[in-house]
């Protein structure tokens, strides 16, 4: 007979696994963005959120900070579909969070069918969700193995469009294509580093990016058309909080009425 297993103490103080990380969110001022930085916040994380818009992060910071901590949340406006945009968001990141423990790739632009975009369009939609996924990751990696950050993550939002792959999103196709298959190759070369890597492919999510105002939106999200962003942010946190070695490779998550044309 095998020997019974016994229980394994845990040190104290590791009841929460985001108590202290250092984590940087790029779309943080987004629906899904803000939703996943107050959870954050709320689990004791030091959180940094960018995006394009300086009030909008101002105002979704001031909301998550609340009574808490002044060095809680900050914040740092930037295009990344840039290099200046990105050269100033890690600045910021080892200015105030002095380092990276995980990141979370939320920015990300909708866009038309190919033949309706003029070239300049077309290549912002590729640089802002694609290129500025791989620049981020590449930064916070490379900030993580100069710690030996055994404990690291990556979390890059791709989307179930690439399954469904409809009519008049093609160029936004290619850009979470590009995303999924960057996300599925590089966990296999970040192993050795015990750097996770996770991709979380969220359906229809209620957001601006849908072309419907905020009532219709609101119409189809209470008819399981649309997932709330609250939701898919919960699905982040659950890959975020598994305990080193537990690998969320994939997570697909889309509301009970998924559009699939």
């Amino acid at each position: 007979m095998p020997a019974r297993a016994t229980a394994v103490e845990r040190p104290a103080g590791t009841g929460n696994p985001l108590e202290g990380k250092r984590i940087l969110i790029t779309g943080g001022a987004g629906g899904v963005g803000r939703e996943v930085a107050a959870r954050m916040v709320a689990a004791g994380a030091r959180v940094l959120i960018a995006d394009r818009d300086e009030l909008d992060l101002r105002r979704v910071a001031d909301e998550i900070a609340g009574d808490r901590q002044a060095d809680a949340i900050d914040t740092v406006t930037a295009d990344l579909s840039s290099g200046p945009g990105l050269s100033r968001v890690f600045d910021r990141v080892d200015a105030w969070l002095g380092g990276i423990d995980i990141l979370v790739a939320c920015a990300g632009v909708g866009s038309g069918p190919l033949m309706e975009m003029p070239e300049p369009d077309w290549r912002y939609v590729i640089e802002s969700n694609l290129a500025s996924y791989v620049a981020c990751t590449q930064g916070a990696i490379a900030r993580m193995r100069s710690e030996n950050n055994r404990e690291g993550m990556v979390i890059l939002i791709g989307s179930i469009s690439v399954h469904i792959k409809a009519v008049g999103e093609s160029v936004y196709n290619a850009s979470k294509g590009g995303v999924a298959s960057f996300a599925e190759t590089l966990r296999k070369e970040m192993i050795p580093d015990g750097i996770r890597v996770t991709l979380i492919e969220p359906g229809a999510i209620n957001s601006a990016m849908q072309p419907f105002s905020a009532e219709e939106r609101a119409a189809q999200t209470a008819e399981y058309r649309l997932l709330p962003p609250e939701q898919v942010a919960e699905a982040i946190m659950f890959a975020a909080t598994r305990p080193a070695g537990i690998d969320v490779v994939t997570l697909r998550i889309e509301p009970l009425v998924q559009k699939i044309y």
